[in-house]
């Protein structure tokens, strides 16, 4: 296929299992939005249908579309691909993100989507847009070929910064799962780089990224940091990096290019128990940092080593006991129903939460089998059967409504009690 596009419409669908789906802006749409408007001539529009019902749903006319979404957003992406194509047959509706990159066979399969963009989709969408032949341009993959992951430059700083204007960005600024950090009236997302060295059983990054890092500078993040600051009025940023502590001098820089700059906003992040440093605890604390999100998982370590994450419940108190004597505060992340694990180790799970009072919040997450992960990949490994024709509509992981409560989720649940992230939002 070779035809240029003067408008393209990127769609973010609804999330309605997450605790909220205005926490948090779709930034993959975001980055390509900001992309694709420096090609000359060319008009993009985001549609973002988070939080709405699809009575409400209001889709702009384009010449092309692009859908994003992850695996249990497929029923809202296949819901606006049949739209679009009984509205306008004719023209193209591609799917990209996290679900077309790990499984594109099952969106083409089920879907009446044209193709799928595997990989980041900013130079793919380009060159869509340009009018380069389809066959030829890196990350497209249709019924009929598959030209390979999409062309990924080293150098992130040369992406503008997400395109925050092109949604209703204020929405999204209220403090609601983690309001209780601090008393703040506008809180932000941020990622400030690509990837994870690191490969969980549970997780598809490596598929995604193929276990590389691409980060931004200091220099990138602060400056993105000061404009949410100045043109949004944000105070606290979230920053969503996998683990944001995998370079332990970039985060440094970054803290000491926020000092030096005085940029005075409140933050937290997420990483692993193995990544701790007490000196660097210190300077994120003086840059403004509040809390850190810890991927403890499980109290077991038979099941930390069935999820591959190499740590062990003893790095994961050790830990907590560092954190605690900076006095950051904690966000302990937990996975239940992880194949093999077995009564004994929810019941390790619920004394590590006993022994370590000091855990401020916890999510707790029901495991499922996103496309993509080990899991998925290798289900006899693990002694599972995996249906992979599902429509993902139950692959719930935080106990939303009309998703599977385990026991073993309750239970842990209920040992949990006020500390549960959801209660303290």
């Amino acid at each position: 296929m070779k035809k240029s596009y003067e408008k393209i419409v990127l769609i973010i669908p609804p999330s309605p299992w997450l605790i909220s789906d205005r926490d948090i802006p779709m930034l993959g749409i975001l980055y390509l939005s900001s992309y694709l408007k420096t090609c000359p001539g060319k008009e993009v529009v985001v549609c973002d249908l988070s939080s709405l019902d699809k009575k409400d749903w209001y889709i702009p006319v384009g010449d092309i579309y692009g859908i994003t979404g992850v695996s249990p957003q497929f029923i809202y992406m296949k819901q606006i691909v049949d739209i679009l194509k009984e509205r306008e047959p004719n023209k193209p509706v591609i799917v990209g993100g996290v679900h077309a990159t790990v499984y594109p066979d099952h969106v083409l399969n089920y879907t009446k989507a044209d193709a799928c963009v595997v990989g980041e989709g900013e130079s793919t969408l380009r060159d869509i847009l340009l009018g380069y032949n389809w066959e030829a341009t890196a990350g497209i993959k249709t019924r009929e070929f598959y030209t390979g992951p999409s062309w990924n430059p080293s150098d992130l700083d040369g992406f503008p910064k997400p395109d925050r204007s092109s949604i209703d960005y204020f929405s999204y600024l209220v403090p609601r799962t983690f309001g209780y950090m601090a008393n703040v009236q506008r809180e932000g997302s941020i990622i400030t780089g690509r990837g994870c060295p690191h490969s969980c059983s549970f997780c598809s990054s490596k598929t995604i990224y193929k276990g590389k890092v691409r980060f931004h500078s200091p220099e990138y993040v602060v400056d993105e940091l000061i404009q949410m600051r100045d043109v949004y009025g944000v105070e606290m940023v979230n920053f969503l990096d996998d683990t944001f502590i995998i370079n332990k001098q970039r985060v440094s820089d970054i803290c000491d290019l926020m000092l030096k700059k005085k940029v005075r906003l409140k933050w937290f992040c997420l990483t692993r128990v193995d990544t701790i440093d007490r000196d660097l605890l210190l300077k994120m604390k003086e840059a403004g940092c509040l809390s850190l999100a810890i991927g403890f998982e499980s109290g077991s370590d038979r099941v930390l080593k069935l999820m591959n994450k190499k740590v062990t419940v003893s790095q994961a108190k050790a830990c907590v006991k560092e954190i605690v004597s900076t006095g950051l505060m904690i966000n302990g992340q937990l996975i239940t129903g992880f194949p093999g694990e077995t009564e004994k180790d929810v019941e390790l799970t619920a004394q590590f939460i006993k022994d370590n009072p000091e855990i401020d919040t916890f999510g707790l997450h029901e495991f499922q089998p996103y496309p993509g992960t080990d899991v998925w990949n290798n289900p006899e490994k693990y002694g599972i059967e995996i249906d992979k024709e599902t429509d993902f509509s139950d692959y719930h992981t935080i106990g939303k409504p009309g998703s599977v409560e385990t026991f073993e989720y309750l239970y842990l649940k209920s040992v949990i009690g006020n500390r549960s992230r959801e209660l303290r939002k």
